[in-house]
């Protein structure tokens, strides 16, 4: 083997070296993905096709790589964003006033629906119960949805009590389905007869005629309160690069209803349009939070 043959390898190798260091340099600096979670309070399926939409028109806007993240449950949500496994996050109002205490504050609501700040829940009843108010559904079975939703168990509670009921003394028994779409199917099924749930899920599963109408009736409505939001984690910018964060928000308050394009990405959400938030807009949900034993 000649001096000039070694000196030939080892230049190679050196070269090739050099090229591996520095596509490694390079690969260091490349922004990680956004990663978005969001409380599983649909079907599975609905919520995963709806995420998808979002993901792909804010990878648009953005310019960055987006990755859906889905969960089992609404603390496992909440767990996601306060240790950091997701960066943005779609959470009801009890799941943000969690995940800002959780966290220390570094998960802050960025931009909610317009509707959310005059949110609202129906309590439902079986139509062949003639239930025509409050009272009539008591020594009759409920449901709740997941014990973490705001429009699904805290606020409907929180309502109920205020009127002069208690669900585990006044009902004959308490369920928590873990979704706004089984409470509606279980009411109209005749699971149970009568329970609590998000206007909008709804409206929209009568809508879309996903239940019966002449099965389920809105026996009464709560006053109004603050709900949905999207939440961010303060090191977005140094996860996935320099200005992502306000991407994000610009992103949503942009969206247009006269555009069609717009208007898609608004339905996705039921929202007619989004505004910016401040932790603030949730004190309310605060103080009932810490009033409620959630692990009833």
């Amino acid at each position: 083997m000649t001096p000039r043959f070694i000196r030939t390898v080892v230049c190679c190798v050196s070269a090739g070296l050099l090229a591996v260091s520095c596509s490694s340099v390079k690969e260091a600096h490349q922004p990680a993905p956004l990663r978005v979670t969001a409380i599983p309070d649909a079907n599975k399926d609905t919520l995963r096709e709806d995420q998808r939409k979002i993901v792909e028109w804010l990878q648009a806007r953005t310019g960055a790589p987006v990755e859906f993240m889905p969960v089992e449950n609404y603390a496992a949500a909440v767990t996601a964003l306060v240790h950091g496994q997701a960066d943005l996050g779609w959470l009801g109002g009890v799941t943000t006033v969690q995940a800002m205490k959780e966290s220390g504050g570094s998960v802050k609501p960025v931009v909610t629906r317009e509707s959310d700040l005059h949110f609202k829940s129906y309590i439902i009843a079986r139509s062949d119960l003639g239930a025509g108010s409050l009272q009539d559904l008591k020594g009759r079975s409920f449901s709740f949805g997941s014990k973490s939703s705001t429009s699904g168990h805290v606020m409907p509670r929180h309502f109920l009590e205020k009127e002069g009921l208690v669900p585990e003394r006044d009902f004959s028994r308490v369920a928590y389905s873990g979704d706004h779409n089984k409470t509606v199917l279980d009411v109209a099924s005749g699971a149970v007869d009568a329970g609590a749930v998000n206007y909008k899920y709804f409206d929209r599963m009568v809508a879309e005629m996903k239940v019966d109408p002449a099965r389920v009736k809105i026996v009464w409505t709560t006053p109004d309160f603050v709900d949905y939001a999207w939440v961010v984690r303060d090191d977005v910018d140094a996860r996935c690069g320099p200005g992502t964060r306000q991407k994000v928000i610009d992103a949503f308050l942009a969206l247009d209803p006269s555009r069609p394009e717009d208007k898609a990405i608004l339905a996705v959400q039921q929202a007619e349009r989004y505004v910016a938030a401040n932790p603030s807009m949730w004190d309310g949900i605060r103080a009932v939070v810490e009033k409620i034993d959630l692990s009833r």
